[in-house]
């Protein structure tokens, strides 16, 4: 089975990203936020994912995103993001 392409791909430095999927696993339909890294230093990269990441059931979706968003607005309430 090929595996669907990534909702959101947000880079992280340099030779990592955190991509957003939907995935399925053991007949469970999931989200999946995890960081993807570069496996190779030469001039082939080849970025596979990694242990760092959590995966949801996909019903969970909704409070996760209360979540980031609650997270959001406390940034902006500290100053450490502006609106938007």
């Amino acid at each position: 089975m090929e595996t669907p392409p990534p909702c959101a791909v947000i880079p992280k430095n340099s030779r990592e990203e955190v991509r957003v999927c939907l995935d399925e696993f053991g007949g469970r339909q999931l989200v999946d936020v995890r960081v993807y890294a570069d496996f190779n230093a030469g001039p082939v990269e080849t970025r596979g994912p990694t242990k760092k990441g959590v995966a949801l059931a996909v019903e969970r979706l909704p409070d996760l995103i209360k979540g980031l968003a609650a997270a959001k607005a406390e940034a902006i309430r500290r100053g450490l993001l502006t609106e938007g």
